[in-house]
């Protein structure tokens, strides 16, 4: 490096490219010292570059292990809603069945888009053949001439634009010989509901359907998708008047309104099965006949009525509003002609997170202790009981289990920890594992820190417990894990962010957010503030409200004209979410609308350090294709000196490279021996959708295993079979000479219409975390990167909610649930690689925040990986030199020539 330029900052290129080089190096530098002998293969195949290279038995091998994996985490995933007289598990006897409802015929292994698995090759119908139990064929070859499949937006010929179309012919059409045929073959119905959706797919809260053969889609505006149907409501009642034993599956990646399997008399059990990937199917009848006792947990808050919800009227296509300024910001008919078309954007679109912190369960619990409930009166319950029908952290057994605490502590320390022992005895008759739930109430003074009345901070699972056996499970959190964000001084202290108020703190074991088994209190005499990270010790502090907004632009919108009123605790009655339609964007925000070359010419700093080009230092980080000792040094020493020697060897063609032309691979860099890398996508399946589908690998894409959707692994619980299927993704990944993923997401599911749910874990922030970072740590264990999708918010898939919409919130509910989960990725298990997304966080596209990128990931939490943006598709609105300058690092430009 030149003298003249010591003195300089290091110029913010220059910067990108280290990111995007050690992110790859500490992963490979990781498996080489930790788990080589493990995953000699994987790593054998990132070294050597070779796309296959197992034997046959070999693959077959991994894929074995796989899918039953995949198996497992079905068995322990499945959530058992309903048995009512223990009509699970179904008797031996029983060998026969009639499986009802057109979704049997159309079972589900994921949503559409980057989530999907390429094939289910076991479903439901042949995962009963395969368990020895046969099904009426007579009423599947009736549900298959009614409509051979799923239809979709460019092949509906006029029908809504949109791919969540329901399928049921009406009861009435059955015939009298078929029905009466089906009594004389079973007197078991399990009937199956599905509902697709996935990206670009948001579900609609209105019902599409055809419920007669070559009919027209027909609408019925008094349901949402995700309620059942009139056809399949009719269908429910005739099963449950006509059979001895009937259980419902929900075949679904979403949450659904199923308050008919309460109050239908005649239907005796439900199980949520998710979307169980390519082959996990099969572990579907080994729950029903009692070979598997499930052990699943809801991973949200099952209400009766969607409406319920403090965010219903804000989320999925309906819950975007239009600027009536919009035409004026944002120009007409513009794209990506590389591409060859083109985004007519007619508005500039907004969405609002009105309702703070209160979503999933922690409005529904917080709601229950304020009385918001009190008045409810129902066919299915009064208060609490007559809104929701499982809450979250629900799943029954075919056992029972009782739980206790039998080791607490009595004080609370600042910085130390709370470690809480439970005993769990199987008190039934079956083997089975239990999961143990722990959390936390704050002390809440009406106009202060907005809180939940509960919010879960730690969990377990046992293991197999015999009847009668007990284990016991020790569960700690730091005291810093209860602290709340004040990005608003509400506690009038004089400070901003994270801090305990002083008053009671109340530790509870429950069974799931509701019914609390036992509990504990600790007391705290003084405020506590946290001035610092507790793992980095960085300084934190408002970066996105208000004067503080390093963006300039708050994120509550306080500054930009919106006058948002978001509720609060202190008067949820006053400030439940209403829908606000055809607001005006401030001029200041709008001004972000676009970047622009003043924009680009304000980034540039004198102090800038001056970049070495090609310098002829003679340094490799690999050779011959395997990793040198100066590659393991500088892939775990991110602040070694050698980097800028290193660096200095860089051309500005390979920077340009690598940095800008980044989707599906990172590019090779002859001068320092970095070769190329290939990633691909599918969180539920390596390579089942990106460059694989391009060719750019010479292998078929199926023979990767298709797991259960995200919402099942996080339904298990089980962070151990979270952390397996990462080592088995990343396995897998290997075989195709593969090192990066994008995968997995940790988006919330703040709302049920979300089509991307399936892809995502849980609507709690800690539950996500866990079984995304433990995702992560196994797949780089594995020798994987992993592209962690997608910061932030990208909470909606309809075109006008993700494609540059502008998202307001609190500076606290981004903190404290969009983010928390990423914090703990880099923070808690490592993360080298995180993906942007297309949204705004206010009125800055979240790959151009300098906010979120510099200020919160690298500069509070440490992070020293690289930031991928999503695929760069919207020119107009996502910048490449915005991303550089704003701390992110890879451009996924795909087939575009810029």
């Amino acid at each position: 490096m030149s003298n003249e330029t010591n003195a300089k900052k290091p110029h913010p290129v220059r910067a990108r490219v280290l990111m995007a080089l050690a992110s790859i190096l500490l992963v490979a530098a990781i498996a080489l010292s930790i788990v080589g002998p493990i995953f000699a293969n994987t790593l054998d195949s990132y070294f050597t570059r070779r796309t296959i290279h197992t034997t046959p038995e070999q693959t077959q091998s991994i894929r074995d292990a796989s899918n039953a994996l995949a198996a497992q985490i079905e068995g322990e995933g499945a959530v058992l809603l309903q048995n009512k007289d223990n009509t699970l598990p179904l008797s031996k006897d029983i060998n026969k069945v009639n499986v009802f409802g057109w979704a049997s015929t159309q079972w589900l292994g994921g949503g559409s888009g980057s989530g999907q698995v390429i094939g289910v090759f076991v479903d439901f119908l042949a995962a009963l053949e395969h368990s020895g139990i046969s099904y009426n064929t007579e009423l599947t070859d009736m549900y298959k001439a009614f409509q051979e499949n799923r239809e979709y937006a460019d092949t509906l010929n006029g029908a809504p634009d949109q791919t969540c179309i329901l399928y049921e012919p009406a009861i009435k059409d059955y015939g009298d010989d078929l029905l009466s045929n089906a009594k004389a073959f079973s007197d078991t119905a399990i009937v199956v509901f599905g509902r697709f959706s996935g990206e670009s797919n948001d579900c609609t809260q209105v019902q599409y359907k055809r419920n007669t053969k070559g009919g027209d889609i027909v609408t019925d505006e008094s349901r949402t998708y995700l309620d059942l149907s009139v056809e399949e409501e009719d269908l429910l009642k005739y099963v449950a008047e006509n059979y001895e034993n009937v259980i419902v599956l929900l075949n679904t990646g979403n949450v659904m309104a199923v308050g008919q399997v309460e109050t239908i008399a005649g239907v005796d059990a439900c199980v949520m099965t998710g979307l169980t990937g390519s082959t996990a199917a099969s572990a579907v009848p080994a729950i029903l006949w009692g070979d598997v006792n499930p052990s699943g947990k809801t991973a949200d808050t099952w209400a009766y009525d969607f409406a319920t919800s403090a965010g219903y009227v804000n989320a999925g296509a309906n819950g975007v509003g239009a600027y009536t300024n919009g035409d004026g910001l944002y120009p007409i008919g513009v794209g990506n002609g590389n591409l060859g078309y083109s985004y007519n954007y007619e508005q500039v679109s907004y969405a609002d997170y009105a309702e703070g912190i209160y979503m999933g369960y922690k409005w529904y619990e917080t709601a229950d202790v304020e009385g918001y409930w009190d008045a409810v009166s129902n066919e299915y319950g009064e208060g609490y009981e007559g809104v929701v029908q499982y809450p979250f952290g629900y799943g029954l057994s075919y056992t029972t289990f009782k739980q206790e605490i039998v080791n607490a502590p009595s004080t609370m320390e600042q910085d130390g920890e709370i470690s809480v022992t439970v005993k769990v005895t199987n008190t039934g008759n079956v083997a089975g594992k239990d999961v143990v739930e722990l959390y936390y109430t704050a002390p809440y003074t009406p106009g202060g820190i907005e809180k939940s009345a509960v919010e879960l901070v730690a969990f377990g699972k046992t293991g197999m417990l015999e009847p009668g056996a007990s284990e016991e499970v020790t569960l700690t959190f730091d005291v810093w894990d209860m602290a709340s964000y004040d990005c608003y001084d509400a506690n009038m202290n004089g400070f901003t962010g994270y801090e305990l108020d002083p008053g009671e703190y109340v530790i509870s074991l429950r069974t799931d957010s509701h019914t609390v088994v036992d509990q504990f209190t600790l007391n705290l005499a003084s405020n506590v503030q946290y001035p610092n990270d507790p793992f980095t010790g960085a300084k934190v502090g408002n970066k996105f409200t208000g004067d503080d907004a390093i963006d300039t632009i708050s994120v509550d919108g306080s500054n930009a004209g919106q006058n948002i009123a978001f509720m609060t605790r202190a008067d949820f009655e006053g400030t439940f979410p209403k829908k606000v339609d055809g607001r005006t964007l401030g001029e200041n925000a709008a001004a972000l609308n676009l970047y622009t070359s003043e924009m680009a010419e304000a980034w540039i700093d004198e102090n800038d350090e001056a970049v070495t080009l090609g310098a002829k230092n003679g340094l490799k980080v690999e050779e011959n294709g395997v990793l040198t000792d100066l590659g393991v040094t500088l892939g775990k020493d991110y602040n070694a000196a050698e980097w800028d020697q290193l660096l200095d060897q860089l051309t500005l063609a390979e920077m340009m490279d690598l940095t800008l032309h980044g989707y599906g691979h990172t590019a090779a860099v002859p001068s320092i021996g970095k070769p190329s890398t290939i990633d691909s996508d599918g969180p539920a399946e390596y390579g089942s959708f990106g460059p694989l589908l391009f060719g750019l690998l010479d292998v078929k894409p199926y023979e990767n295993t298709g797991f259960p959707n995200a919402g099942v692994i996080a339904q298990t619980w089980n962070v151990e079979l979270a952390r397996e299927m990462g080592r088995a993704c990343g396995r897998e990944a290997g075989e195709l000479g593969a090192t990066g993923w994008y995968a997995p997401a940790t988006n919330m599911h703040r709302s049920p219409f979300n089509g991307r749910n399936y892809e995502y874990y849980s609507e709690d922030s800690y539950l996500s975390g866990m079984m995304c970072g433990n995702t992560v740590a196994g797949a780089k264990e594995s020798g994987v990167y992993c592209f962690v999708k997608h910061m932030i918010c990208n909470d909606g898939e309809s075109g006008i909610f993700r494609d540059s919409v502008y998202i307001w919130m609190t500076e606290q509910t981004l903190r404290e649930t969009y983010l928390e989960p990423f914090r703990m990725l880099v923070e808690e298990f490592g993360a080298t690689a995180i993906m942007s997304s297309y949204n705004r966080i206010g009125a800055v596209w979240t790959g151009g925040s300098e906010a979120m990128l510099t200020g919160v990931l690298r500069d509070e939490w440490g992070f020293q990986g690289a930031v991928i943006t999503d695929y760069s598709d919207h020119h107009e609105y996502m910048n490449g030199d915005q991303m550089i300058r704003a701390g992110g690092d890879l451009w996924m430009d795909g087939f575009a020539g810029n």
